[in-house]
């Protein structure tokens, strides 16, 4: 059997990411080379996003663009396989009126029988050898120290704006035993990051144990000797529990790090939106999680331009973000989607306005921002190597306090030995709006690594 390349290509979001790469260690397994090269392959894989227009209309121009090459390279005619949401949002005859020359689709759920298509595309008349091995294998796409660990799929929030149960259906924790087993595994393979990534992490063990069950497995993934950082991303607060918090306050090895997204905090627009919360809950939780964990770092995501936004809840959103300030956030304009509750809503904010409420929000959180990284100043804090070039002077780090992609950087000048995945103790030279400059500080030893791992 003549050995088969694979040219992939990751859309949207970490989760994402993270099938992207459990595909490629399948076709591994079964003796398939990645390639880098498109030139170069025998297939091309696009995994979709369809979360929002313009994910879609990302996902459409990618595989295009791939379509345009097809039989043009070296008179090559790579398979092009689609996977994705967006496999889901549009079934494949809808794709492939769209774009002929993709030849299958798979929505998220099958993606594990591409391998299955393969053999019968490219040796049908040789029996197919699968390889018995238990688990899915995983082809990290980057450096390995930092990783993605996806802990379950799809959501039963129900929000109105959100595709999200359309494309990946209700909450599917998988089990405690199964992620124990790739964290291990990636442990081995160079992680000394986890980040914990769902739908809603926070929801975790609600279908599969009756309970959530995100605390446990904190306190299961900490017993994994070589993970150093273990961050959690993608928590509602409806489901943020004081039993939570304990466990990230006391576990060393749970970053002081929440990703909290809000969407808005006007008790109008979060019914209209089912986010199940009020004013005063998200408040009170607020002010919870900074006395249960000192020091903590919280990070959120709002909406604007919902339906039926007006001024005043804008201006309620805008005082509340002063009032109870978080070191990371995002913002993010309304998108009504055809098959959401939202999208029918007539009250529609007009577009150049919702851009000018983004514009206001990202103009009031750049100040926040520099406050808190003017805080860091003359500190001295452990970083993660994330890059290093060639010479070994342009160094990137990060903070426990700065997850990888969304959060700012710390830029490492000085002399010393820098390679990635390596723990550093840095001083804070100099801000910006989310990126820090630093120096090598003091030697760096296992006794202060412990020390430190929460600054």
């Amino acid at each position: 059997m003549s050995t088969k390349k694979f040219y992939m290509v990751s859309l949207g979001c970490a989760k994402n990411l993270v099938d992207t790469e459990k595909i490629g260690g399948n076709l591994c397994r079964e003796g398939y080379k990645p390639t880098a090269n498109l030139a170069d392959a025998d297939l091309a894989i696009i995994n979709t996003c369809a979360f929002l227009k313009s994910a879609r209309r990302e996902s459409i121009s990618e595989l295009a663009k791939i379509v345009r090459n097809k039989g043009k390279i070296d008179g090559k005619s790579p398979k092009i396989i689609m996977t994705g949401c967006l496999a889901n949002y549009y079934n494949e005859n809808k794709i492939k009126n769209i774009l002929p020359g993709v030849d299958k689709t798979f929505p998220p759920a099958e993606y594990s029988s591409i391998p299955l298509y393969l053999h019968r595309t490219f040796h049908r008349k040789e029996p197919y050898p699968y390889n018995q091995q238990s688990g899915e294998q995983r082809l990290l796409t980057a450096s390995p120290h930092s990783v993605y660990l996806k802990i379950a799929d799809g959501c039963d929030n129900r929000c109105s704006y959100c595709l999200i149960p359309t494309l990946r259906g209700s909450l599917r924790s998988r089990k405690m035993e199964d992620i124990l087993a790739e964290a291990r595994v990636l442990q081995e393979l160079g992680a000394r990051e986890i980040n914990l990534v769902a739908q809603d992490t926070t929801a975790y063990g609600l279908d599969l144990y009756g309970k959530k069950m995100l605390g446990k497995l904190l306190q299961q993934l900490c017993k994994i000797k070589g993970l150093v950082w273990i961050r959690i991303l993608y928590t509602h607060p409806v489901h943020m529990d004081e039993e939570l918090l304990d466990i990230i306050a006391t576990e060393k090895r749970v970053c002081n790090y929440i990703d909290i997204p809000l969407q808005h905090v006007s008790n109008p627009i979060m019914h209209h939106m089912g986010r199940g919360t009020t004013t005063k809950q998200i408040a009170a939780l607020y002010e919870k999680i900074r006395s249960i964990i000192p020091g903590v770092t919280l990070r959120t995501t709002v909406m604007v331009g919902y339906p039926t936004e007006g001024k005043e809840e804008f201006d309620e959103l805008l005082l509340f973000l002063r009032n109870y300030p978080f070191e990371r956030l995002g913002a993010f304009v309304f998108s009504a989607e055809r098959g959401t509750r939202a999208f029918t809503e007539t009250k529609q904010v007009p577009p150049e306005l919702a851009q000018e409420r983004h514009r206001l929000v990202m103009e009031q959180q750049a100040l926040i921002s520099r406050g808190f990284n003017r805080r860091l100043l003359g500190k001295r804090c452990t970083v993660l190597v994330d890059t290093v070039n060639s010479t070994g002077r342009k160094v990137t780090a990060r903070l426990p306090s700065q997850a990888p992609e969304v959060d700012g950087k710390v830029i490492v000048s000085g002399s010393g030995k820098y390679e990635r995945g390596m723990f550093k103790m840095v001083t804070i030279t100099g801000i910006g709006t989310y990126n820090l400059l630093a120096t090598a500080a003091t030697k760096y030893t296992g006794e202060e690594k412990d020390k430190k791992i929460k600054d």
